[in-house]
């Protein structure tokens, strides 16, 4: 038989009740996806959605069969994993220019459209369906090449996904690319008065926070007075795993990384985001501690966060990864993130700043990056304009 050419065609209605069915049943997937999307209230990168892994496995599934059936149509089956694909990536490459939760959404409703789109032909049995044979071996050649492509682009495109994610999450202030990672120092100004916000990660090259402890470090401008309001929470309960206190955690995932684990301002370890820096005697240099306890956390935050430290805390990556999260939310961890570890400290930095900034002409602000577009809200809000602004690498990817 000539495989350029389909084998001859019975015309069947059993080809019409299998396309429905699997229409059906992706069209109730991608609504309960759509629906859990647009009603979920918070950002979509915190999500936990049972209705997104339910359809992703069903999508596999239908992949998979069609690899074999030719009665299924390839343009289908390609098409809806190639959105639930840019789904589970956080709406990729759409999150490339909009709101996280928006590319979601438009993933989702693609999909869901999509799907609608198949059952309505499947339904009206039309003629593109009717007239496709059960099985054709150029069908399944080119089904499982593009199977193929899809295993080799899903992990790529999952990072690149979440990459995106995470940089909206943290503004200006970080920038990843084929590169590297890169960090973001902004200076605002004000009555003659400079505030340096400058990003911070956990781990890096060795490099950027050198570079930095070199600026803070060197003779203020005209003579003036510099304040450090410095990252760090502490822990006098002595709530939070030895591991995390103890900076054993950082330092194994900087080992791995091949790059540098920080240190705290003073050469100890802090519990959640120390800042690699040593404090230099300078009479006019200030160093000022700046952060809460982490049990002035809410009750049900502590908790949480506690719980979540625990986790990344093992040095079994295959045990981390494959932890049950048992009842916790996406909705729970948003509000930890954001309300708990981000609003919450940042009020503390904000008095800090408010009863001593006016003593100081410049003031270093150095916290990890997801801290930073709030704060630059706040000190806009105040009157501050931007005045300067340096990106400097901080991880390179092929060094």
């Amino acid at each position: 038989m000539n495989e350029a050419s389909p084998p001859p065609i019975l015309r069947s209605r059993a080809k019409i009740h299998l396309n429905t069915a699997f229409a059906f049943f992706l069209t109730l997937l991608g609504g309960w996806l759509a629906w859990a999307d647009f009603s979920h209230p918070g950002d979509l990168l915190f999500q936990s959605s049972p209705s997104l892994m339910l359809t992703a496995i069903a999508t596999s599934l239908f992949f998979m069969t069609g690899n074999i059936v030719a009665a299924l149509p390839k343009r289908i089956f390609i098409i809806a994993n190639l959105l639930i694909l840019s789904r589970v990536a956080l709406g990729f490459p759409l999150n490339s220019w909009l709101d996280t939760s928006l590319a979601c959404r438009i993933a989702s409703a693609a999909f869901f459209l999509h799907a609608l789109m198949y059952l309505y032909h499947a339904v009206l049995g039309a003629k593109w369906l009717t007239q496709r044979p059960w099985f054709w071996r150029k069908h399944s050649v080119i089904a499982v090449t593009a199977w193929v492509v899809m295993g080799l682009i899903t992990l790529p495109v999952w990072i690149l996904g979440y990459a995106n994610g995470a940089q909206r999450l943290m503004g200006k202030y970080v920038e990843i690319s084929t590169h590297g990672i890169d960090l973001t120092e902004k200076v605002f100004t004000k009555d003659g008065r400079d505030v340096h916000l400058v990003g911070m990660m956990h781990i890096g090259d060795d490099s950027y926070y050198k570079g930095l402890q070199n600026r803070i470090n060197a003779p203020p401008p005209d003579g003036g007075r510099r304040l450090v309001l410095t990252e760090g929470v502490s822990d006098r309960h002595k709530v939070i795993p030895a591991d995390f206190a103890n900076g054993k955690t950082y330092g194994r995932w900087a080992k791995l990384l091949g790059v540098e684990a920080q240190k705290s301002f003073n050469n100890e370890t802090s519990p959640t985001t120390p800042a690699a820096l040593e404090v230099v005697s300078n009479p006019l240099v200030t160093w000022q501690a700046a952060d809460i306890d982490v049990s002035d956390l809410k009750p049900t935050h502590l908790k949480l966060l506690v719980k979540l430290l625990e986790l990344a805390s093992s040095p079994d990556l295959t045990k981390m990864m494959g932890a049950d999260m048992g009842s916790i939310t996406g909705a729970e961890i948003e509000s930890l993130f954001k309300e708990g570890l981000i609003v919450t400290r940042n009020d503390a930095l904000m008095k800090h700043y408010t009863e001593l900034a006016p003593s100081f002409q410049e003031i270093y602000i150095p916290w990890g990056a997801a801290h930073l577009p709030d704060i630059e809200s706040r000190l806009l809000a105040q009157g501050y304009r931007i005045t300067d602004e340096v990106s400097r690498p901080i991880v390179k990817f092929w060094d």
